[in-house]
């Protein structure tokens, strides 16, 4: 028996204003297409600049025809190229002639670690790790008896070298382990028996708490080498922990990236707790990148043997969460063939350090 989530989280959208009054390309009308606006950067550092390119429906630039505004702040117009001069997230949109582009976000980060040397440069023959996902909570009577099949399972043969875990608790938000990540996180699984672990970004494949048929899972999902590697680097900021990954391709797809901050430690006794052990708690899901699309960020078609990188910003937004603790989990995934984007290996860096690639 497992229990069912008591209580509703209601995710709030943030919305683009649309204008009333007055004719003025800065009020914030709603797009009218006809024209596409892109960054030649994802994220960059502060006092770095990025430069933009529009097109028409046709896909013939007019750049020069355009103007570029500042969503984020009081939609003011900016030039091309634009340097920012401070961090954060930066929506822009252009106005060309009649037409009104969607907006693009790009993060401006304060400083970008640097990642560390590749020491297998030929090498595509990558260790796989698959996503595991608990979700569970610290008031929830059943979850106890998955940190028991799950403690098991850590300590079966070489399965934990199989997984990398992360920990949503979404249950009841008393819970000090809890966050807005993490409720976006289980609403993506549709989660609503607790306690439920999913695998990589599926929907359907998840289990209770039974050790031997998480172990079977594992053997299912599992893959002598991984289509992809990662490579990463964290460093703390004053407001964000900042996140330099790249992939490296061992076979040729459409890949993204995601980030996702995790916090160790965090003490809040465990209803129904069966062992000391259970009322700490690690792997906690603090910030993500991005939860929309879960799976993060485009990084394009890699090639076998080439690489793609993005930085990251995770903002440190909770008062209590413990900056000493923190670490990060980074997740690489590619198109499967339904089209769908799915984990193809996972990685864990310390804030403050950084991660090779793993290779076999």
């Amino acid at each position: 028996m497992r229990l069912t989530k008591i209580f509703a989280f209601i995710a709030a959208a943030a919305t683009f204003a649309v204008g009333c009054g007055g004719d003025e390309p800065d009020s914030g009308k709603t797009p009218t297409g006809g024209a596409t606006l892109k960054a030649d950067v994802q994220s960059v550092e502060v006092n770095n600049p990025i430069t933009f390119t529009v097109t028409d429906s046709e896909g013939n630039d007019i750049t020069a025809e355009a103007t570029i505004y500042d969503k984020t702040h009081d939609f003011v117009e900016v030039s091309n190229p634009y340097t920012p001069t401070e961090d954060g997230k930066y929506e822009f949109y252009a106005v060309a002639g009649n037409a009104i582009t969607e907006t693009i976000e790009v993060t401006v980060l304060p400083s970008i670690p640097a990642l560390p040397e590749d020491t297998n440069a030929s090498s595509t023959d990558f260790k796989h790790r698959i996503l595991l996902v608990d979700h569970t909570g610290n008031t929830c009577g059943y979850c106890p008896k998955m940190m028991l099949a799950l403690k098991e399972v850590a300590e079966t043969g070489d399965y934990h070298s199989k997984y990398y875990e992360a920990m949503a608790h979404s249950y009841a938000q008393s819970d000090p382990a809890t966050s807005a990540s993490a409720n976006a996180i289980s609403s993506h699984y549709a989660v609503s028996d607790y306690p439920t672990l999913t695998y990589n970004f599926a929907y359907s494949t998840s289990s209770t708490y039974n050790a031997e048929h998480i172990k079977k899972q594992i053997d299912a999902q599992w893959k002598e080498s991984a289509d992809a590697g990662i490579a990463a680097s964290a460093s703390l900021a004053t407001k964000s922990v900042v996140v330099n990954a790249e992939v490296k391709a061992a076979v040729e797809n459409e890949y993204r990236i995601t980030a996702w901050l995790l916090e160790d430690g965090i003490v809040a006794n465990q209803t129904n707790a069966t062992e000391e052990w259970m009322n700490t708690h690690d792997n906690a899901i603090r910030q993500a990148s991005t939860t929309n699309p879960i799976s993060g960020h485009d990084l394009g078609t890699i090639k076998a043997g080439e690489k793609a990188s993005l930085a990251m910003s995770l903002e440190i937004t909770g008062t209590k969460w413990n900056r000493d603790n923190f670490k990060v989990m980074v997740i690489a995934s590619a198109k499967n063939n339904k089209g769908k984007f799915e984990v193809v290996n996972v990685a864990i860096c310390p804030v403050g350090d950084s991660v090779a690639y793993d290779y076999k």
